[in-house]
């Protein structure tokens, strides 16, 4: 996306004469991406990841700060707030400053109050309460403002969060692991262990990086799982257990019901209707969330073309026969096929994890 300059107003002509000694341009993309990596340890959904850089007009960082968690300050006041004198300093942040009162104040009132001369963005926020807005009062209140710096870099920062502000529903991904001719499971229903411990613990960063998981009744009657990251080094947020029941009854025992899972039944339907659930999901402010299981759960919500991103982990296995497969259902045309866009394909231990997005919209 190409860098949009706005100028506004008598104190925009003077921001052109600071603009003299500004950022040089080889080092605007630099500092956009120290504000990017200034997220990696964060995870504030529902809130977006945001960093924040302040500088001199000519590029030297004086601060850096990054949105923490729902409810605390954000980026641009945390930066703003960690310098003396903010005042003719340069403002780099990942998205655009929020413009309305929610939790925390205006972003947009702080900057202007600092007297921070010109504000670089990355992206515009797909939140309907700032899209655009944020950017048209700092321009009306004088401010150099560019946007567009590393946008692409910036969405794929936070998928889920543009993707939910935008369709309303949590970004999917549908997580599988299979043979390398593609079983998920024996006749019998044993599945431990298809992949190597690397992919299984591969699997759960995986769900570090999801709001919440999402499984069949049968795969927690026949698996017992507690769908919850268990990596030593792992200190966040453990994402929401999603069931979806259809009418089988949970035993009581199962390790997820201690956990507080969501239970989708059908109402009033033969089954559970998928898009009713990401929609539900996504007001109780789930931004991403992840499908483990089992093959009826995935082709439900691959048929209702609900899936934004497949995992799919192959391992360095064969079953050799037919047992259960990763889908549901019956392959009757190839009218039916999902195409996708492979975007990585990883070596993961012994295994390949394959990377894939949904070609078409979704």
């Amino acid at each position: 996306m190409p860098t949009v300059r706005v100028r506004m107003g008598e104190r925009g002509r003077l921001m052109r004469r600071v603009g003299d000694n500004s950022v040089a341009s080889s080092s605007v993309e630099q500092l956009m991406r120290r504000a990017l990596e200034a997220t990696q340890a964060t995870y504030p959904h529902p809130n977006p990841r945001v960093g924040a850089v302040l500088s001199t007009p000519d590029g030297v960082v004086l601060a850096t700060a990054a949105h923490q968690s729902r409810g605390l300050p954000h980026a641009e006041v945390l930066v703003l707030g960690d310098v003396e004198d903010p005042e003719g300093t340069t403002l780099f942040v990942t998205l655009e400053p929020c413009n309305h009162h929610g939790e925390t104040p205006p972003c947009t009132d702080a900057i202007i109050n600092a007297g921070v001369a010109r504000v670089i963005v990355g992206a515009t926020d797909p939140d309907e309460r700032v899209s655009g807005s944020g950017i048209e009062r700092l321009v009306g209140a004088g401010i150099d403002v560019s946007v567009g710096v590393l946008s692409d870099d910036v969405i794929a920062n936070d998928p889920g969060y543009f993707h939910h502000r935008i369709t309303g529903r949590p970004r999917l991904t549908l997580k599988l692991a299979s043979t390398l001719d593609g079983q998920v499971a024996a006749a019998d229903g044993t599945s431990k262990w298809i992949t190597s411990p690397e992919a299984r613990a591969d699997a759960h960063r995986l769900r570090a990086t999801n709001d919440a998981v999402i499984v069949g009744a049968g795969t927690v009657i026949a698996d017992d799982p507690a769908l919850d990251v268990r990596l030593t080094d792992f200190t966040g947020r453990q994402p929401t257990p999603v069931v979806i029941a259809g009418e089988r009854a949970i035993p009581a025992d199962r390790r997820i019901m201690s956990r507080d899972p969501i239970i989708y039944r059908p109402n009033g339907a033969l089954r559970v209707d998928p898009a009713a659930v990401l929609t539900d999901l996504g007001e109780r402010g789930i931004v991403s969330a992840m499908i483990e299981g089992g093959p009826m759960i995935a082709s439900a919500f691959l048929a209702a073309g609900l899936v934004d991103e497949i995992v799919w982990y192959t391992a360095s296995k064969l079953a050799g026969g037919r047992g259960i497969s990763a889908f549901g259902g019956v392959f009757e045309t190839m009218a039916d096929i999902t195409d996708l866009d492979v975007v990585d394909v990883a070596r993961v231990g012994p295994d390949i994890r394959i990377t894939a997005t949904i070609i078409g919209d979704r």
